[in-house]
């Protein structure tokens, strides 16, 4: 049984201010109905029997919700961090951007996989709708969709000739320029033309070394062309190809903090303190650590965290252009459909920024006072010759890249009868190969190019990773849906999938000033440069642990001529996960639901770095849930929605500090965790023209069990709010060497999931003989969030509020529309995401601080846009 609901979308007062007054005064406050592909087949929404929150393109433009940000403010559960582009649902997401972990949120372009959130956040003119699906969707969607997954949809050719141009200026200068035209080419085909120039020179973020400013400075193109056709009686495809291309952008990438942030002296570990740190030098790992230097820069600017000084500017973009195709081919069978959706993407991608984060070139450390002679010097450094103040050149770069495509290919076989047992069945496969070099230099230190021993470094390179990787996911899945009585329908569904990983990683890291030479009687002494790359990152098992290392295909082998060491990885995964779920429609405005999902997210390793026991579990998770979807008289609509989830080896990032040596990095399952909420979407139209939303969501996503792991900022756990050490920690759980600093996890948050998060807007349209006025105004306010699994203060970004508004005028015959718009009205200076970063000083002292560093909100912006149709 097809039942039609009703959703109130913006549409609803967009096909208002359309049509002028006359419509608006009949029926203005009927609820229009709103169809999606959740199920891989168009559904009323209020007849899918999962939890989602869709954007059309007419919502989009009238409330204002133009970025992934604003979509993540109008969806319960959803979760975005706009600096590192990761987002998650329900707890459930992805927290590296090493691309051997994939997200937990899948996220698909007209059915194709993509491991980017950007094309979620392009214009309206270009995107008919964006579909977030909440909850596992490991069945029809699988490839690691074990959070949810999130659909955009292109705008598709016309019949008839038409076309739309748009124009905007806003705040910082930023100029968009954005057009389309579609039409006919012949009987029976079609074509659709779109093109976009972003263009900002002014940001947000001021330089007071006296070098340009950033923030969302931007340069950006995107082309693209559809063709569609139908091919005879039974057959019809459809293709688009685009290209794109970006020098700087805020997020991802881009710069997001002031990176100002002073080192907090009330963490500095309890103990006596080396002289070293009083002058930023950092033995045992490189010269970054500037804390004098940041600390003065903090206070010059008064604290702004809106100011920076660094010698050279952050850049980000993608060199040459993406290329981008996808394709659709339908042949439509007696009482089925056949379904092929394939594509191909490809980027380069490179951030390059100064890692030191201040404008300091150059600075001394002295001979320690104390020190009268150089027979006082310890007899080692006296044969070095180095018994003498250094001279530090901190000017650390940093180059990140990505170099990556994949391909993707889906066939779908779906019922087309009436009836009274529907199905789906479909097999798929996808193919990524990428490189990800990441480059720290110290350009100026000339000491660098000749480490002790070992070949010559001509980069001056401090820190030296990539990885050449390619992975496969292969599946096959299928879905019925039984309609037993006329209320009552039965959906189960199976997927299976195999994943598989292989390939090089490789590294090299340099020490300057190591520790465990140092004099402490002697302040500018310091050892050779030394390449640590055989003893950090050798991959052999650690001390007290005999298990073989998962992943790892033969010994790390380092080349001579360059000193870079490489080592093989190569693992495989599968699961079967799957749906069942049962829906009572009592009437023919009510939906109750109840369904369990089992979803699966592939293994993954920490590559580039030859750390031991570099590969990490798969995630599995069991969802239960329960929602109903009530349409009230057809003015008010409410969707509810309450979930609990077994979520089990969970892949997080942990930074670990060693007794010797610089810390690392490594990924670890938690056991066991945990998620609960309840989600509200209600929307209600109490007059004509007055359209009001509001969401709600509670989410309660917590570490049930997990024992017992260090804080790789804290690591001794003496800092204020750390959880004492576990009795239980006396094996490291990752590589099981002794150990006595572990902590134990359970009850913390997972990161980035906010309590507590709430979206309203209100909108009216006035209509008048000539067209129609929409105000609209929103206000969204999100709970505290830990960027960590540790609930620290320093991890914690506070609670936080904004409002927008918008003013929108239509002609009566809908060619152009004029749009006053105001974000962030009230110039909230808030934290998106808190954390911190453990400085060292002398290792042998154990004296280190922490420096501060955040992602802000960005500032008030205003601006006007000009559309006109034809």
């Amino acid at each position: 049984m097809n039942r039609r609901f009703h959703l109130l979308t913006a549409s609803a007062l967009a096909s208002a201010a359309v049509a002028g007054a006359a419509h608006a005064q009949s029926g203005g406050n009927m609820i229009q109905e709103l169809v999606v592909t959740a199920e891989k087949r168009e559904q009323s929404l209020q007849d899918v029997p999962v939890a989602v929150s869709a954007f059309t393109s007419e919502r989009r433009d009238l409330i204002g919700i133009s970025s992934v940000q604003d979509i993540t403010n109008f969806t319960p559960g959803l979760a975005y961090s706009a600096g590192a582009d990761r987002i998650s649902l329900r707890g459930i997401g992805r927290l590296t951007n090493n691309l051997a972990s994939e997200p937990g949120v899948a996220t698909y372009v007209d059915g194709v996989y993509t491991s980017s959130t950007v094309e979620v956040g392009r214009s309206p003119l270009f995107v008919d709708r964006v579909e977030v699906l909440r909850g596992p969707q490991g069945t029809l969607y699988g490839r690691n969709s074990i959070g949810g997954a999130i659909n955009t949809i292109s705008k598709r050719p016309t019949n008839a000739f038409s076309g739309e141009v748009r124009a905007s200026y806003g705040s910082y200068n930023r100029t968009v320029i954005e057009g389309t035209v579609s039409g006919p080419i012949t009987e029976g085909l079609r074509y659709r033309l779109g093109a976009s120039m972003i263009k900002q020179d002014e940001g947000w973020f001021h330089n007071i070394a006296g070098g340009p400013d950033e923030g969302d400075i931007r340069d950006e193109k995107y082309f693209e062309l559809q063709v569609e056709g139908d091919l005879g009686e039974h057959a019809d495809f459809w293709v688009k190809a685009a290209r794109g291309k970006y020098d700087n952008r805020s997020a991802p990438g881009g710069r997001t903090g002031g990176g100002l942030t002073p080192q907090d002296t009330a963490l500095i570990t309890p103990g006596s303190l080396s002289p070293g740190a009083g002058y930023g030098f950092a033995f045992g790992q490189n010269i970054v650590a500037l804390g004098p230097a940041r600390n003065s820069t903090f206070v010059a600017t008064g604290g702004d965290l809106t100011a920076f000084s660094t010698n050279a500017n952050t850049f980000n973009g993608v060199r040459d252009y993406s290329s981008q195709i996808q394709v659709n081919f339908n042949y439509h069978l007696d009482q089925m459909d056949l379904k092929y959706i394939g594509g191909f993407q490809h980027y380069k991608y490179a951030l390059q920024s100064d890692f030191d984060g201040t404008a300091l070139l150059s600075y001394t450390i002295p001979l320690n006072p104390g020190i009268t002679s150089s027979t006082q010097c310890n007899p080692t450094f006296v044969a070095l010759g180095v018994c003498r103040p250094l001279v530090a050149k901190p000017n650390v770069v940093s180059l990140y890249q990505e170099n990556k495509e994949w391909f993707s290919h889906e066939l779908n076989l779906t019922s087309t009868h009436d009836g009274p047992v529907q199905w789906i069945l479909g097999a798929y496969v996808y193919n990524e190969k990428y490189k990800q070099p990441v480059e720290l230099t110290l350009p100026d230190q000339a000491e660098l190019a000749t480490p002790s021993g070992a070949p010559a470094n001509p980069k001056r390179l401090i820190y030296y990773t990539d990885q050449a990787m390619e992975s496969w996911s292969r599946a096959v899945f299928g879905q019925a849906d039984w309609q037993v009585t006329d209320t009552l329908k039965l959906t189960a569904g199976l997927r299976y999938t195999a994943d598989k990983k292989k390939g090089v990683e490789s590294g090299r890291l340099f020490c300057f000033g190591c520790s465990a030479a140092v004099d402490p009687r002697v302040l500018g002494s310091f050892t050779p440069v030394l390449d640590i790359t055989t003893s950090t990152f050798s991959g052999t098992r650690p001390a007290g642990n005999t298990d073989p290392q998962k992943g790892v295909v033969g010994p790390a082998v380092t080349d001579p001529a360059t000193g870079i060491r490489r080592r093989g990885l190569y693992d495989t995964w599968d699961a079967v996960t799957g749906t069942l779920n049962l829906d009572w429609t009592p009437d023919a405005s009510t939906l109750v639901y109840a369904k369990y999902s089992r979803g699966y997210k592939a293994g993954g390793f920490n590559s580039g770095t030859i750390t031991a026991f570099p590969e990490t579990d798969a995630e599995h998770v069991d969802a239960y849930e329960l929602g109903l979807k009530k349409d009230w008289s057809g003015t008010l609509q409410t969707n509810v929605s309450a979930f609990y989830y077994d979520y089990q080896d969970a892949q997080v990032p942990v930074a670990t500090q060693p007794a010797v040596g610089p810390s690392t990095s490594i990924f670890y399952n938690i056991p066991k965790s945990r998620s609960l909420g309840f989600e509200l979407e209600t929307i209600w139209q109490p007059i004509d023209n007055l359209q009001i939303l509001f969401n709600y969501s509670y989410l309660d996503a917590t570490i049930r069990e997990s024992c017992c792991i260090q804080d790789g900022a804290d690591p001794a756990a003496a800092q204020p709010g750390a959880k004492p050490v576990s009795p239980l920690a006396a094996v490291d759980p990752i590589t099981g060497a002794p150990t006595s600093r572990g902590q134990d996890l359970s009850g913390n948050h997972l990161p980035v999931a906010p309590r507590n998060k709430v979206a309203f807007n209100a909108n009216y349209t006035w209509a008048f003989e000539p067209g129609a006025l929409t105000g609209s105004v929103s206000y969204v306010w999100r709970d505290k969030v830990y960027s960590s699994i540790f609930d620290r203060p320093y991890y914690q970004a506070p609670a936080r509020s904004q409002i927008d508004a918008r003013l929108t005028w239509r002609d009566s015959e809908d060619h152009y529309s004029v749009i006053l718009y105001g974000k962030n009205l009230t110039d909230e200076q808030d934290f998106d995401t808190l954390s911190a970063t453990r400085q060292t000083g002398f290792a042998a002292s154990g004296q280190y601080n922490l420096n501060r560093t955040y992602v802000l909100v960005p500032p008030r912006t205003y601006g006007v846009e000009l559309q006109y149709r034809w």
